[in-house]
Parts: structure tokens; sequence; C-alpha cells
């Protein structure tokens, strides 16, 4: 294997030999759909690239000396939907863009560098060359290349992101423009998006998550797939990947056509694969922790000058096995295993991709529906979207005949949305809308959380102001949830009806000023409610994926959160160097979290298991982001991220468990002249710093947690592409290595650390072929 990659670097590295013309003129126009006006002050980008332009006062825009070759077109402007195009040029070549007035934000797209006034509160974007290195890992793994995003891990394959802290119900996931409703309130319930849909990864936090909910108090995350295709023709897109850790093979593809014939009409299949075999540690390989996961998506759309609408359907299922060694048998046992600095051999050494019990089947079905129609300038959406999410739990059982899970919990959520935004005037832009949802879970088998009905409603209004330098953004948003659970009988158990509802609140302003063309600041200051959720009021059982027994609290109340933060970026004229700091403090009052009772495991005829209670308290969250990007040559890049967490528990006077840990990374880039068949070509190498986690709460109100932290780490990881020209096909391949050293390590935030290290070196390749042809 060594070998074969060596002789394939060395023949990529001396095929740069070969010449190739650079002297080509790409030019183009911009303009809207609905208007025809042309487009002034529209961003247009090469991904992959650091050519951007900024249209003329005629909307058009000119990128010379360029290669010959396939180039991805980013266009966004501020009032309008951004768009990605591929475009294949051989030689002179002329393209125009229709872009659609924008339906889904007030904000303006963040694009350093550009004039006029940027995104109004905390916005950060994964998308292009960044987006692609992240092919084939999780979301929540794909979200932390992002500074201030962390992950909450159970083993090596489930994850969920963190944002300052906060993760789960606190951050809210949109998906293709849905909020994405599952069982997704477990630390190991990781969020049932395919990553391969998504363009772009957005966070955002300020005014603009009040469209989505009241209870974002750790921000909104916006899976955004690429804009259907305006032009009559097709394109389709071909990824495969090969993890070498545990032998993880993934493959995806996408296929979008316009019709000639019938050019308002437009589709797109997308659909993936995944399949990966045990994970190896630098020490040992860990038993039952394969995944295979099966992904499909179907849109198709319909666009007239003044209307639109789009259907959508996507499937998700993944099959994921769960470390056996964390399902212990008996309370000595257990406290063994947390002690030891390695698994029993009982459960390491299989190199398999077959998945045995104690393992998780997951599958989420959503179809949406959305429409958009204009009237004298005025612009409305309607949106209604249906959910199913099904999670089966299969545990280790005696009789090996036994095929039904131990848990099965299914959850239907039907969601309605209408927006009206009104006409621009006077500087002011504003959006108004109207929510409801409804939900009906249910179980069988043993006992976690009960069946339970939900029925929400809320509404919300965003007005923007800006001027010169100057924009001022403010909302407001109002829900309500009803919630009710039934009663029923569990064995010797019963569980008793309850009846629940929340109102609640959140509001938020956000500020924006350039003080200089190069430097802008921005500060926010939100208020935002969380009801707690059934199972953080009403778990009692065994919480299977992480190897817990769990208990809830009844009297638990909602959350009440009050954010500031304030934003400084600047960017050189000559664009050597560019910084962005942000800093933040977060007041929740009845903060809810899940504390371990060391000296309450719990014993089962199922076996013993660490005990978790959620309880809440008084917290506070302050911290800092600040990313710097210094270019001293034209084609060298050093990329330097800091994130630092303060989290104190204000019911104890000590620190708030579960929080992470400081981190640092250093990135260097250097990026290739394109040369013969071959662009787009970098080579990177990254160093990850995390720091041990000391501020734990002490012992001075009992044993906090069953194992103290473990020590910081440090990892080196690197990233090799180029995309190869054969005829006229391009061959983007690339080659990454993540944990290099083979470190082995622990990571604090993982609910596994009890038990194994974590995943050893991992070197990837990745192939992907992209092909466009116009009518």
């Amino acid at each position: 294997m060594k070998k074969s990659l060596y002789l394939l670097f060395t023949v990529f590295c001396c095929s740069r030999l070969f010449g190739q013309d650079c002297s080509i003129r790409l030019t183009g126009h911009v303009h809207s759909t609905i208007s025809h006006e042309n487009l002034p002050n529209a961003t247009v980008q090469l991904s992959g690239t650091a050519k951007t332009l900024i249209t003329n006062s005629n909307g058009d825009f000119a990128f010379d000396s360029l290669c010959a070759g396939t180039y991805s077109i980013i266009i966004t402007h501020s009032s309008y939907d951004t768009i990605v195009k591929s475009v294949v040029v051989q030689r002179r070549l002329h393209v125009d863009f229709d872009l659609m007035p924008a339906r889904n934000t007030l904000s303006k797209v963040t694009v350093t560098g550009v004039k006029g006034v940027q995104n109004t509160g905390l916005k950060r974007e994964l998308s292009g060359r960044k987006l692609d290195e992240t092919r084939g890992l999780s979301l929540a793994e794909a979200l932390s290349k992002m500074n201030g995003v962390s992950v909450l891990q159970t083993g090596s394959t489930i994850s969920k992101p963190i944002i300052h802290g906060l993760h789960s119900n606190r951050i809210l996931t949109i998906n293709n423009g849905v909020r994405q409703e599952g069982q997704q309130w477990g630390n190991e319930h990781s969020p049932e998006i395919d990553p391969f849909i998504a363009n772009r990864l957005t966070i955002i936090k300020g005014v603009d998550e009040l469209r989505y909910g009241s209870d974002a108090i750790g921000g909104v995350i916006l899976v955004e797939p690429r804009a259907l295709r305006n032009s009559p023709g097709y394109n389709a897109e071909l990824n495969a990947l090969y993890f070498a850790n545990n032998r993880q093979y993934v493959t995806s593809f996408i296929f979008e056509q316009q019709l000639k014939k019938l050019s308002s009409f437009t589709y797109r299949l997308q659909g993936s694969f995944k399949k990966g075999a045990n994970v190896n540690t630098p020490a040992y390989r860990l038993n039952n922790t394969g995944i295979e996961e099966k992904n499909f998506s179907l849109t198709a759309g319909w666009r007239k000058e003044h209307f639109n609408s789009e259907i959508y359907y996507s499937f998700f299922n993944t099959e994921i096995g769960i470390f056996a060694g964390s399902h212990i048998g008996n309370l000595s046992d257990l406290s063994n295993a947390i002690a030891a600095s390695r698994p029993d051999p009982t459960f390491t050494g299989q190199n398999t991709y077959k998945i045995e019990r104690p393992y998780q089947d997951v599958t989420h079905h959503l179809l949406k529906w959305k429409t958009g129609f204009d009237i004298d300038n005025n612009k409305f959406t309607v949106l209604v979207a249906g959910q199913h999410n099904q999670r089966k739990e299969y545990d280790v059982v005696r009789n090996s005949s036994t095929k039904t899970p131990q848990i099965d919990l299914s959850i239907f959520t039907f969601s309605e949305e209408i927006n009206w935004e009104h006409p621009r005037k006077s500087n002011f832009s504003g959006v108004v809308g109207l929510t409801a949802l409804q939900q009906d879970n249910s179980y069988s088998g043993r006992y976690l959380i009960p069946n339970y009905r939900s029925y929400s409603f809320g509404g919300y209004a965003i007005e923007k102001w800006e001027k010169g330098n100057l924009d001022v953004q403010a909302g407001v948003r109002y829900d309500n949830k009803d919630i009710n659970t039934n009663r029923l009988q569990a064995a010797s158990q019963t569980f008793t009806a309850y009846h629940f509802n929340f109102s609640t609140l959140a509001s938020s302003v956000n500020a924006g000023f350039k003080i200089l063309p190069e430097w802008k600041i921005n500060s926010n200051v939100s208020l935002s409610t969380r009801a707690p959720q059934v199972n953080e009021l009403l778990t009692n059982g065994i919480h299977h994926g992480a190897g817990t027994y769990e208990v809830g609290d009844i009297y638990l109340k909602p959350e009440r959160s009050f954010n500031v933060s304030v934003n400084s970026s600047y960017t050189s004229t000559n664009k050597i160097f560019s910084a962005d700091l942000t800093l933040y403090r977060n007041d929740i009052a009845n903060f809810i979290y899940q504390q371990p009772k060391p000296d309450e495991p719990v014993l089962t005829i199922r076996g013993a298991f660490p005990k978790i209670v959620y309880e809440a308290a008084d917290a506070l969250l302050h911290g800092l982001d600040i990313s710097t990007v210094f270019v001293p040559y034209q084609r060298f890049s050093l990329t330097s991220k800091y994130s630092m967490l303060r989290a104190r528990n204000r019911r104890i006077d000590d620190w708030l468990i579960g929080m992470p840990a400081d981190r640092i990374g250093n990135e260097l880039t250097y990026n290739l002249k394109d040369l013969g068949q071959f662009s787009n070509t970098y080579f990177s190498i990254e160093v990850q710093n995390v720091f041990k986690q000391t501020r734990v709460p002490g012992d001075k109100n009992g044993a906090q947690d069953y194992k103290l932290p473990p020590e910081g780490y440090m990892l080196m990881n690197a990233d090799v592409s180029t995309t190869i020209k054969l005829k006229k096909l391009p061959l983007a391949f690339s080659i990454s290595g993540r944990n290099l050293l083979n470190k082995s390590y622990r990571e604090y935030l993982n609910s596994f650390r009890y038990f194994t290290d974590e995943m050893g070196r991992n070197i990837s390749i990745r192939l992907k072929i992209a092909l466009e042809h116009f009518y």
C-alpha cells in the first residue's frame, strides 16, 4: 500500500511538467430572472482558486489568464439566491447567469473583502474546497472544521456538533429548508442527514435564527443543497472514497437535468452508500464498531417568472455497531472496565464488516413541498413537510433466535410554514412568518421515554434597516408547545400520563458598522427560551447507544438564555492578512445538563450501567473564537484558529461538566500554479492541539464523574489535491491523512472515553468526476 501511494504521488508530481495554454478569457453577464435588470455588485468566484470579481454597473465580469479546464462558478448577491454552475473552458467563452430573488434569508452573504454591508450577526460557512475535504465524514465532523465548533461523540462512528458549548436540541438543524425532527435528543442520536446533499454548510446566530425557532439557544445549522439547474442541459457528479483505518468505502452520485423543450422543469437525483469495518486505534481494533449507510434524495422544481414550486424527498438509513465493551455484565466488571487503560481482549481484535448486537438501525424519511410567488414585489412562501423517523436498538440477548429490537422508537412530524417578505422601502426590508408543527411519538419494547403527542405553533417578525456603513436588524418570535404523554404499564411499572404546556419567547437585535472598508464590527444581543424535551422530563431506562442508565426530572423548567456577542473582522487591502474575532457571553437560567452519578451505578437484568441524571442549574458560558489568515507569498497561506470556553455552574459555584477544552489549530497551505493537465493543486499540513480539560467540577459536592478528564493531545493532518484533465473529463483526486503520527489519545467529549482510545491513523483517497452538457 505504501509503495503504491508513493508511486502514485511520484507520477502525479512528474506529470506536471506538461504544458498548457493558460491565456483563456472567460466573460459573463449577471441579471435578474424576474425583472431582467442587470445586477451590479454581484460576487463571482471561481471555486478552488483565489479568483474573485465584482460585477460592474452593467452586471458584467471578465476573468483573464485562465487555463483550460472545468471551473465551478459561485455567484452571490445580497438580494438573490446563490447559484453554482460548472463551466468547461477550452477557449474564449461568454456565459450568462440568471439569479432568482432570495426567498430564504434577509441577510447578505458574507464574502471577505467585498464592498457594501456584510451579513448582520454571526455567520460561518463551509463550502468549496474545505467542504470537499470533509466528504465521507459525518455532518458533525464536517462542521467541526469551523472555528468554535467541536464534536460530541459516542465512539468513533456517532457524533453531533457542539457550538460554544451547546448541543442537541439547543442547536436547530435545517435540512433543505425544513427543521430536522427525529430522536435527536440523545448524545448518540446524530442528525439523520446525508452530508453529500450539501453544497454549503452554514452556521448562523443572531436575528436570522428567529425564522426557525425560539429555542435556538446554540444557533442554527443550515444544510443547503446546490440550486437546481437554470439552463437546459444536464450535469452529473460521481464521488468515490476509501478510508484505510476501518476499510471504509463511500460512493455518491448526483444527476441534474433541465429539459430543453420544457425549460420550466428541472430535477435532481442524488444518492450515497457507505460501509465501514471495525475501527482501529493505535494499539487495538474495536469489535463491533462497523457502519453501513444508504441514502437517496429526489428534487423536482417548476419555475416561472413570478412563481416557483419544488418537491423534495430524502431517505436516510444507517446501521451502526455499538462497541460491545461499553455494555458490561455486573458492577464489578463495570468498575474494572472504566479503570483499565485498555478494553478487555474479549472486545478487541476482529477485523470485519459484520455488525452484531448491540447495534442501532435508524431510518428517516423527509417529504417537502415548497411554493413561492410574487405579487407586486411582495414575496410569499408556503412550505409543508412530513417526516418519519424510526430508531431500532438491538441489545445483546440470551436467545440467538430473537430478531426483534429491544427498543423501537417511531416519530411522525408534520410541519407547516408561511412567510411574507414585504418590498424594500426607505432602507427597510422585512419578513413575517407563521409556523405550526405536530408530532406523534410511540415506542415498543423496553421503556425509555413514553408515547406522546406534541402540538406547536409560532410566529415571528424580522426587520432590517441599512444605510451607508451601518445596518441594524431586529426580530421577535413567540412559540407555544403542548405535550401529552400516555399512561401505560410496562412489566410491574406504571407510568402516569402527563400534560405539559410551554410558552417561549425570543428576541434579538444585531448592529453592524463598517469602520473602514477593510474593518467591520458587529454586535448582537439575543434572548432565547427553550422548553424541556420529553427525554429530559421523563426518561427512565437504559440508553442503549450511550451505554448509560438515564433518569429525567418532571419538574424541569424552560431554559432562558441571554446572549451577548461582539464580532470584529478585518482584511488588509492587499489581502495579505485577515483576522476574525468573536467574544460571547451566554447567561442561561435553568440550564439542563446530564450529571453522572459515580456513586450510584445501576444494575439491571441487562447488566451494569453508569447512571446519568438530568439536572438544572443557572449557568454562565463565555469565551472567544479567533482566526487569522496570513499570506506571506502569493501561493502560501497560514491559517490559525483558537477557541476558548469557560462555563460555570452557579448552583454549586463550580465548573460546568461536559464542556469543550481549549483548542488551537494551525494549517499551512501551498497552492501550485496550474500547469499541464493539472489545476487547482495544493498541499496542506495541519496541526491541532487540544488541551486537557482541567475546568471540571470538584468533589466538594460528591463525586462528579466516573473518570478524570484525559490528557490533552496533538494531532497532525495533511491533504494533497489536484484536478487532472483526462481528455475533456476533469478528475479531482486527493489524498488525506488524519492523525498521521498515530497518536493514542482520548477525547473528553466522547462518552466512550471511559472504555477506549480514539481512532488511530486514517489515510483516505478521494476521487470526484464531474461532467456537464448544454442543450
